[in-house]
C-alpha cells in the first residue's frame, strides 16, 4: 500500500512540475537590466550578475568575467551616443541545474545596437543579433541572476551624411 501511495505522489509531483506555468516577469526584469548598460549606474547594472558570471563576446573570446564586467560597463558608458536594446520577446527554456541545485533558465533575446562611430562621424555602426543568457534562480524564485551571456551578431556600417546643425 505504501509503495502505491509513493508512486501516486511521485507521478503527481512530476505532473505538477511539468504543467506549472513559469511567471517570466522576474526573468524579464533581469533581461531589462542587462540591456540598461547605458542607463543604469555600473554599480546597479552589476547586481544582475552572479559572482561567477561570464560574458562571451566575439571581441572577447575568452569571456569577460565578473571582475571585468564593471570596467566593460564603464568603457561602454563613455561611448556615446549608443543604443543597446532588446528587439523582441525572450525565448525561454528551463533545463538543468547549477552546482548549488538551482534551476537554470536559458533565454534567447534578439537585440539591436547602434552607434555613431567615433573614428568616422559619417558612419552609423549597427550590430544586431541574439544574446543567449543563462540565469540562475535565487532565493526560491524571488530573483534570477545572470550567470552567462553569449553574444551572436551581424555587423554593418552604413555611410550617411548627417545634416548640419541648424
Amino acid at each position: 500500500m505504501s509503495a502505491l501511495l509513493f508512486l501516486i505522489v511521485c507521478v503527481c509531483t512530476v505532473h505538477a512540475g511539468i504543467d506549472t506555468p513559469i511567471d517570466t516577469t522576474l526573468i524579464e526584469n533581469s533581461i531589462y537590466k542587462l540591456f540598461s548598460l547605458w542607463t543604469l549606474p555600473c554599480s546597479e547594472w552589476m547586481k544582475v550578475f552572479t559572482l561567477d558570471a561570464v560574458w562571451y563576446h566575439p571581441n572577447f573570446p575568452a569571456g569577460l568575467h565578473y571582475d571585468q564586467l564593471r570596467e566593460f560597463c564603464t568603457i561602454n558608458q563613455e561611448t556615446r551616443p549608443a543604443l543597446f536594446r532588446q528587439d523582441g520577446e525572450i525565448r525561454l527554456t528551463v533545463s538543468g541545474s547549477s552546482s548549488n541545485g538551482s534551476l537554470l533558465y536559458h533565454v534567447m533575446v534578439p537585440y539591436v545596437y547602434g552607434q555613431i562611430q567615433d573614428g568616422n562621424k559619417n558612419s552609423l555602426f549597427i550590430n544586431s543579433g541574439f544574446e543567449y543568457v543563462e540565469l540562475i534562480e535565487i532565493d526560491g524564485g524571488k530573483r534570477y541572476l545572470i550567470n552567462m551571456v553569449v553574444e551572436f551578431f551581424n555587423r554593418a556600417s552604413i555611410p550617411f551624411t548627417w545634416p548640419r546643425k541648424n
